[in-house]
């Protein structure tokens, strides 16, 4: 399939467009047969400053801005040598690849700041009038049948609509510079944005069938912490998902042990480590004839921690999860599992429960959530700070009763009763 810029291009040299354009765009939209002027040589302005002053200029903006039909404008456009620009495409620094890959690097992750790009698509957007601005491939195809359905130009609803994503995009990408600058300096502002990307996956229905439109989001242009292996996960299926996987993973981190837990609307129905279980456990739990492994151990203590509220519950495993575990979950009633990753053949077995209808998280074990989370309710919101406190064995040194010696069998069950 042919890449979208080199469609447009393509499309836009076949309508004899005359583009503006700089360095590397400007050599690819030539190999696709666009005539092309460099935008120093429209301005009379050369590139300075290592590149951080191309587009910033009264002949680019004037021929953004400019009202048409407006006699004094167009004037003035006249005066200065100023021609009207109609249609702008612009693809932003990649500021959040790099952040993703080196947040600390204050200097890198500053220079990938766009400034032109931004000032351009927030000017094309104001004046949607007579500019039609574009700041996505995935746009791309949009544009070229709107134009060529229309005769060489786009209806004003569709360049509002334009005008709308583009503004979107600038204040996700302002909110995603914000939220970092926050956390590199001592006085972070007192108002901070946050911004959901795009619908990665759309929902059946949020809490309730009639709760309409619902979709999964990512977060301040990050990525989502899992990946949808098998089944389709509703609203309800998610949350429980992502609360039970921070659980376990905290847990597995603070004892060492495979960690399990089984969550049922948002609240935990139990949590467990995968301590083996004595022949009497085994006899009451029914698995006195089952393989178990550590991990295998650790789900069947969770789910037993209050079987009946586990009915139709949520799994969590912090571990690989093996053949063991998956044969004692196939007989359960239940939803879906998030683990980090999974044997192959225990995963045909849960792809197979339900009749294919299953749900199969894989968990990115080497995320890390944003410090600072954000909740709206009945039009309030909060902004608490992360709870990341790993509640491990050495905050059980200090004893504050006056029996101060506590077995070993007694800290490591406390471990999964913290909070």
């Amino acid at each position: 399939m042919e890449h979208p810029s080199a469609e447009l291009g393509k499309f836009l040299a076949s309508r004899g467009v005359h583009v503006l354009s700089t360095g590397g765009t400007a050599a690819k939209l030539r190999e696709f047969g666009c005539t092309v002027q460099d935008v120093a040589d429209y301005t009379g302005s050369p590139e300075i400053l290592d590149g951080r002053v191309k587009t910033l200029h009264p002949k680019v903006h004037g021929g953004l801005l400019a009202a048409r039909g407006n006699e004094e404008h167009e004037k003035q456009m006249k005066e200065h040598g100023i021609r009207g620009i109609d249609l702008v495409v612009v693809n932003l620094y990649p500021f959040n690849e790099a952040v993703a890959k080196n947040p600390d690097d204050f200097a890198t992750c500053i220079e990938n700041v766009d400034i032109g790009g931004p000032a351009m698509i927030r000017a094309s957007a104001k004046n949607n009038a007579s500019v039609t601005i574009v700041t996505s491939p995935s746009q791309y195809r949009g544009v070229i049948e709107e134009v060529t359905a229309k005769g060489g130009c786009t209806s004003y609803g569709f360049r509002k609509n334009q005008a709308a994503a583009a503004y979107a995009l600038t204040s996700a990408y302002d909110s995603a510079v914000s939220q970092w600058f926050a956390g590199q300096v001592t006085s972070p502002p007192a108002t901070q944005t946050v911004a959901f990307q795009a619908v990665e996956r759309p929902l059946k229905y949020g809490c309730n069938p009639h709760q309409l439109p619902a979709g999964l989001c990512s977060v301040m242009g990050g990525k989502l912490p899992f990946e949808v292996v098998a089944g389709t996960p509703g609203y309800i299926n998610l949350l429980d998902a992502v609360n039970a996987w921070q659980l376990v993973h905290e847990l597995a981190q603070a004892t060492s042990l495979p960690a399990a837990a089984s969550f049922k609307h948002v609240s935990p129905a139990g949590a467990a480590i995968g301590v083996p279980l004595s022949d009497e456990e085994k006899i009451v739990y029914e698995v006195k004839d089952k393989e178990l492994t550590p991990t295998a151990t650790a789900y069947v203590r969770a789910r037993n921690a209050d079987p009946l509220c586990s009915f139709g519950d949520f799994v969590a495993i912090s571990h690989k999860v093996d053949v063991a575990t998956a044969n004692i979950l196939k007989i359960e009633v239940s939803d879906g599992i998030i683990a980090p990753d999974f044997e192959d053949a225990a995963l045909e077995i849960l792809k197979a429960k339900k009749a294919g209808k299953f749900i199969v998280l894989k968990a990115d074990a080497g995320y890390t959530p944003p410090a600072q989370e954000y909740r709206m309710c009945g039009g309030v919101g909060f902004g608490p700070f992360r709870n990341d406190a790993l509640f491990d064995a050495s905050r059980l040194e200090k004893v504050v009763t006056k029996k101060k010696e506590l077995p070993e069998q007694g800290k490591t069950s406390s471990l999964p009763r913290s909070p």
